[in-house]
């Protein structure tokens, strides 16, 4: 369905150039579709799991998000964390969300907010409140679709710190450290979901490169040579343990500052039909 789509957009986008201009579409632009229609996803199987590559979305190659951190001034305990987005309106449920059977966000497109040792935030407003504490607040800061699909273009992303001392705060942008983060799946999912349990992970300032990603999902292995998100199936209603595994080229770990956001326990749960 993905391949005929693209190619009779391919067909529509040829024709267009021809009523519009004396000019054909060129073969480096065909040549691209093509290779974009004849993509078959990754599909990788084992220990009754399986995994598919997930390749029916939109890239939004102009979407932006940053810290506005011209006018903030930052203080130990709670702050109001400003940012500013362009092209990418937060809260707005996603065009095509209920196309893939996935788990949806209440309150649609957000912006999550991944820290250290916290938990995922997800932010519908232009700004998030957290509370800073002594020593270094580092913020890992993404643009999702409401399906919990993070948007992996170089700027739908910003890191962040505020180091924090009684004496004074101040805060440094545009960090270099390298960040490893499991989004999802996290929480907990229903047998609805059960064949469409979005595998997303996030990497800043790194690649795979020649290496790969390690994931365990109770205890059975894969490996990824790809920074895409998965659809798993196959799991059974329960709890389940998932964790992710940068590796260079010489199979070792590449540490990142997060480490505590590489793993997660999510629930897979039977859909309660009667309530007393």
């Amino acid at each position: 369905m993905n391949n005929l789509l693209v190619l009779l957009a391919l067909g529509f986008l040829m024709v267009s150039c021809r009523s519009n201009t004396d000019e054909n579409i060129s073969q480096e632009d065909i040549d691209k579709a093509l290779l974009k229609a004849n993509y078959n996803p990754i599909i990788l199987e084992r220990g009754g799991i399986k995994l598919i590559e997930f390749i029916d979305y939109p890239k939004f190659s102009d979407i932006k998000t940053t810290i506005a951190s011209q006018n903030q001034t930052f203080k130990m305990g709670m702050n109001n964390i400003e940012f500013n987005n362009t092209y990418f309106n937060l809260g707005e449920k996603t065009a095509e969300e209920t196309v893939h059977g996935a788990r949806l966000n209440e309150g649609g497109q957000y912006l999550g907010v991944v820290s250290p040792k916290g938990t995922l935030k997800k932010v519908i407003n232009n700004q998030f409140e957290t509370d800073v504490k002594k020593g270094e607040n580092i913020f890992l800061c993404y643009l999702s679709r409401s399906y919990d699909l993070s948007l992996k273009n170089p700027n739908a992303s910003f890191l962040f710190k505020i180091n924090a001392d009684p004496s004074g705060c101040f805060s440094e942008t545009n960090l270099s450290d390298t960040v490893i983060a499991l989004l999802q799946p996290r929480g907990v999912f229903t047998v609805e979901n059960k064949k469409n349990i979005l595998l997303d992970f996030y990497l800043k300032n790194v690649q795979i490169g020649e290496g790969h990603l390690l994931l365990t999902i109770d205890n059975v292995e894969f490996k990824l040579n790809k920074w895409a998100p998965f659809w798993i199936s196959g799991l059974e209603v329960g709890e389940h343990k998932i964790s992710i595994d940068l590796k260079d080229k010489n199979g070792k770990t590449v540490k990142g500052i997060m480490p505590k956001q590489q793993t997660s326990i999510f629930k897979l749960k039977e859909v309660d039909f009667f309530v007393e």
